[in-house]
């Protein structure tokens, strides 16, 4: 599909040993701009309790539903067909885990901010739990560093060719 870049096998890899072998294993998890779902899946493979996937394209999203059923996950994964921003607070939150990774186009233009704005109440995300923003190197060109924002905190940044993984942990609720 044009412009669908999936998460290469490279970086989902990197990402998953960066966040360590019990990163997913009984947590619930968020794949944000899904796509291909390839990192939901690759949670759900390693353990994860449940993983919702949010993806606005109908032919990513019932590729990904056939397959959800293919692999045996059906039953602990939903998929949202809807934009991202538009759709948070209709999801049920409590997650340990999640992973962001706009088009890059998109994140240049202020997508990550708001998207970290709208997941500051600790419904969302757990205290404790991490946010994971995959994005384009050309995004944070020098200091400062463009996140975290309000309670999240940087835990790391790390880069695979053209493709940076941020990795945020969520504190406890401002105010």
């Amino acid at each position: 599909m044009k412009g669908l870049r999936p998460t290469s096998e490279r970086v989902r890899s990197a990402l998953f040993s960066v966040l360590g072998s019990d990163a997913v294993a009984g947590k619930r998890v968020a794949d944000l701009y899904a796509g291909t779902g390839a990192i939901g899946l690759d949670a759900l493979s390693r353990g994860a309790e449940w993983v919702d996937f949010v993806e606005r394209n109908g032919r990513l999203c019932g590729a990904l539903s056939a397959r959800l059923r293919e692999w045996s996950f059906s039953d602990r994964a939903k998929v949202y067909r809807a934009a991202v921003l538009a759709t948070l607070n209709a999801l049920p939150g409590g997650y340990d885990l999640v992973v962001a990774d706009p088009p890059y186009r998109q994140a240049e233009v202020g997508e990550l901010d708001k998207l970290l704005e709208r997941l500051q109440p600790a419904r969302l995300v757990n205290p404790g739990g991490l946010v994971v923003l995959e994005h384009g190197l050309s995004l944070w060109t020098g200091a400062p560093h463009p996140f975290p924002k309000g309670r999240f905190v940087l835990e790391t940044t790390r880069t695979y060719g053209d493709t940076a993984i941020t990795v945020l942990s969520a504190g406890v609720e401002d105010g």
